[in-house]
Parts: structure tokens; sequence; C-alpha cells
């Protein structure tokens, strides 16, 4: 093990994070979704990482069942209804939570398949690739929304996630919750990746349009909070359209990254910003 971590960079594992006397909940999270991505990149390295094919995995629900959820997942409440329904079904209790959670992911992946929301071959990467991941269930059982903004937005974050880790990135979570201690309530972090010893906190939006400016400080806000508190970690906000020069001053005099695309174009500007951090 130790010659594994040497050989991947030991310094890629190696977490800084500012304590106070007693770390806020969310930040020992952090640090352990962070050794969580070390453990799987030193099983990817060595080959030790289990293969898992869509609809395949050990206890996955019949395809009758699943055609049966997407349905009711495409009417208006339905996924809430289809979420009650996995729930009564305990699998993480039943099978364990890393087994659980893999057959809930492959559920939400075949729902969203059936439903016309990912292609197959997405589906298929994003269980192959992000199993496990932390938040990565609750992404998914967003990416089955009947709202077409929130499909799209939440899609998004999954596909930045993939597209990154072509280029090298681990992912740590999707969607970790965090309190920012500048909005009233908490908080979530879309994606969390790592690279050779550092971290990349990133804020994704997903607008057609111009990203209002007011909304994007209050996200910038946020981003610069988590960073604060986890050291070692590179904000970056990822827009969909180049987004204000009001919004573009405001991120620079703060020095969070920003950068614009579609989800293949911000993995190889994400690439671009890990090489000079």
């Amino acid at each position: 093990m130790e010659k594994s971590l040497k050989l991947f960079g030991t310094a890629a594992f190696m977490l800084s994070v500012t304590f106070a006397d007693a770390a806020p909940i969310w930040v020992v999270q952090t640090a352990n979704n962070l050794r969580r991505a070390a453990r799987v990149a030193i099983a990817a390295k060595t080959g030790a990482q289990s293969a898992v094919v869509l609809g395949k995995c050990s206890n996955a629900l019949p395809d009758d069942e699943i055609a049966r959820l997407a349905d009711i997942a495409s009417r208006k409440g339905g996924v809430q209804e289809v979420g009650k329904i996995l729930g009564k079904m305990e699998l993480p209790l039943k099978y364990g939570e890393k087994t659980g959670h893999l057959i809930l992911q492959d559920t939400y992946l075949r729902i969203a398949v059936q439903n016309g929301h990912l292609s197959k071959e997405v589906a298929a990467n994003a269980l192959k690739h992000l199993q496990g991941t932390p938040g990565l269930t609750s992404l998914l059982r967003k990416i089955n929304s009947v709202s077409p903004s929130q499909v799209k937005g939440h899609l998004r974050e999954l596909e930045i996630a993939l597209n990154a880790r072509q280029r090298g990135f681990q992912t740590v979570s999707l969607g970790q919750k965090f309190a920012d201690g500048v909005k009233g309530s908490d908080t979530d972090l879309d994606v969390l990746l790592c690279r050779n010893g550092k971290n990349f906190a990133i804020e994704s939006k997903a607008y057609s349009g111009m990203i209002p400016d007011a909304m994007a400080r209050a996200d910038a806000q946020s981003l610069a909070a988590f960073c604060k508190k986890i050291k070692n970690t590179v904000p970056v906000f990822c827009f969909e359209n180049v987004p204000s020069k009001f919004t573009q001053a405001y991120l620079k005099r703060h020095n969070i990254q920003f950068i614009h695309g579609t989800p293949q174009e911000l993995a190889v500007k994400l690439d671009i910003i890990a090489s000079i951090n």
C-alpha cells in the first residue's frame, strides 16, 4: 500500500483542513470523502476496482420494475413517490450501505434512461466510474425530475464529473452539503474534484442565458467560504455561457477561476487550471 501511494503521488491524498477547536461536521465529512477518493484512485491504479454493468449489479431490480418506477417518475410528484417506494425496500439496511446504494444508483440511472433523461452510454459510464461517490444517489434522483431546468442543471454536474475523470481528476463528492456562514441554511457544493495534491471546488450553472449577477455573487461567496475551510482547494465557477462583465470582475477580485462551455470544454479548461495552480 505504501508503495502504491508513492507511485500515484502521496501528495494527492494529503488533506490540509483548517480546524477550529472542533471541526464542523461537514469539514470532517469532506476529509473522509477525500480519503475515500484516494482509496478509489489506488484501486483503479492497481486494477482492484470492480467493474459494474448497468442493470447487472447484484440484486439489481428487474426490468419490469424499472419500467413501472419510470412511469411513476414521469408524473408530477412521481420522483418523491419513487423515493418512498425504494425507501420502504430498505436496500442499504438489507444489503449494506455500499451494495444498497449501488442498487439505488443503478435503479435511478435505468429510470433516467427509460424516461429519456440520459443516454444508456452516459448511464453506464456513470455507474462504472462514479459508483459509490458520496452524493451520487441524491444527484441521480434529481436527474429524474419532471422539471427540464432541474434535469439540465444536475445532468451538467454529472457530465462535468465524468469528463473531468477522463482528464485524470478524481470525483470526491457531488452536491455535498456545507455551512457557508453566509446563507441562512446549509448550501451545497456541486462537484468536488482532486488531482495531484490539489482540490477543485466546482460551482456549476447551466443557464442558457446570462446568469443574474446577484445569484452569481451569492454562489461565489459560498464557494469562497468552502475553500477557506478546506485548504489546498481552488474555487472554480463553471458557466454555460460567458457571465456578465460585473460577475467576471467580481470573481477575479475574489480569486475565483471562471470558465464556460460544454462539459467537454470545461474539462479541458479544468485541465489547464490544474496545470498552472
